[in-house]
């Protein structure tokens, strides 16, 4: 370069005006949005339900996302007696695939399912002014698996116990999902139907995509595995009841491991459950929890956790599941919440640094919130901060916990 002061000069200022660019670029390009979303599951008036987004800024303080809450164009189920429903008898009711660009969400009143695209910024956009039905009535548990043999698949568990819709009989079934546009298409002769009164809550996939569990609530109701067939349809494996007690209550399945750990509400218990390549179910383990009213389940992405929600005692359990242990949870916490809501679905946050925990009011006369619990390197709990109010109507009971990370 020539040693002109004039050129020197043009060059300083050429350089300064590009560090200044990159230095008001730079934090844009690498901003992350930490989502989580929720379903309002308004219920007593049509076409009001709605998926709320919150933004976590990194240290667990959750802000609103742009827009706010989004129509689903479908209606949710209300229940004058909230503990008989949805919200506490089923799990998965929104679910995002594995690149968190789209979200799948039950419209339990209206008997039909909706399909969100996610951008960048956490926002949501409806897909179709009208959701796809969902072959069932209630539509309450959605299992994404996008590794099954005829590539992505949702299994849909439809309760059948909307107190607006008598008479129906439970199912599960399944659909092909065009994750381009965000379609569902019906896999058919799918529909596998259920015992009445059976309430079904929660299809949960297997890592290799290839099985489908679900956990029936009710008295009378089995964990049961089915695996999927080369055309989409579901072939039966075996089912267990609960070995005490007399209902099972929230699943979740080891990601590492061919385990499953099925709540039993009524007993003080959890089972754990072994599986075959195939899908065979076996007992292994019958292990304790201390708390009332075992209700939502979750694991971290290592197998290393499992984290469970106790509705009664309004607390929340820490297993360790490592190694060994798999097949044998021990006990590291019994961790009481801030507030007097009853917890029902669970999920940690995508960083993990975080486990929300969906406070609800049992009775439907005050309001409903969202805890948000500091998880330390060991995955035990603290609460540091005060649980979110949801803005939710009295009477109406929020589900579902789904989360993003762009």
């Amino acid at each position: 370069m020539s040693n002109s002061p004039a050129l020197r000069r043009l060059w300083s200022l050429h350089v300064r005006v590009l560090l200044a660019f990159v230095l008001i670029v730079a934090p844009v390009a690498l901003a992350q949005v930490n989502a989580v979303y929720i379903e309002n599951n308004i219920g007593q008036v049509p076409n009001k339900n709605a998926i709320m987004g919150l933004s976590n800024d990194g240290t667990g303080v959750l802000t609103p996302l742009p827009g706010g809450q989004v129509l689903t164009n479908g209606t949710g189920v209300f229940n004058a007696i909230p503990v008989n429903g949805p919200s506490f008898l089923s799990d998965q009711q929104v679910v995002t695939n594995a690149a968190g660009t789209l979200l799948f969400a039950v419209n339990g009143g209206s008997n039909t399912i909706s399909v969100f695209s996610i951008a960048t910024t956490g926002v949501l956009t409806l897909l179709s002014t009208t959701p796809a039905p969902s072959n069932g009535s209630e539509p309450v548990s959605l299992g994404l698996d996008e590794n099954s043999p005829v590539g992505p698949y949702l299994a849909v568990v439809n309760q059948a116990d909307d107190p607006n819709q008598p008479g129906q009989t439970p199912n599960i079934t399944a659909f092909r999902v065009d994750e381009s546009l965000g379609t569902l298409t019906p896999v058919g002769n799918s529909t596998v139907t259920l015992a009445d009164g059976s309430l079904p809550g929660q299809a949960l996939i297997n890592a290799s995509g290839r099985l489908v569990f679900i956990d029936q609530y009710q008295a009378g109701g089995s964990f049961c595995s089915y695996a999927i067939g080369s055309v989409g349809r579901l072939i039966p494996n075996n089912c267990f009841g609960p070995s005490v007690g007399t209902s099972f209550s929230g699943a979740a399945l080891h990601p590492k491991k061919r385990a499953a750990y099925v709540g039993i509400a009524d007993a003080g218990f959890f089972s754990v459950f072994n599986y075959n390549p195939g899908g065979g179910l076996s007992l292994a383990k019958l292990a304790g929890n201390n708390g009332s009213h075992l209700g939502s389940m979750t694991t971290n992405k290592l197998g290393t956790r499992l984290y469970t929600s106790e509705r009664d005692s309004n607390t929340v359990t820490v297993y360790d599941i490592s190694a060994a242990k798999f097949n044998n949870p021990a006990q590291l916490q019994f961790f009481s919440l801030t507030g007097g809501e009853a917890p029902a679905n669970i999920k940690l946050d995508p960083t993990e640094k975080f486990l929300y925990v969906l406070g609800l009011n049992a009775s439907g006369t005050t309001g409903n919130f969202l805890h948000v619990l500091n998880v330390a390197a060991d995955g035990t709990l603290t609460e540091t901060q005060p649980a979110l109010k949801l803005p939710i109507h009295a009477g109406e009971i929020p589900m579902g916990l789904a989360v993003v990370q762009h």
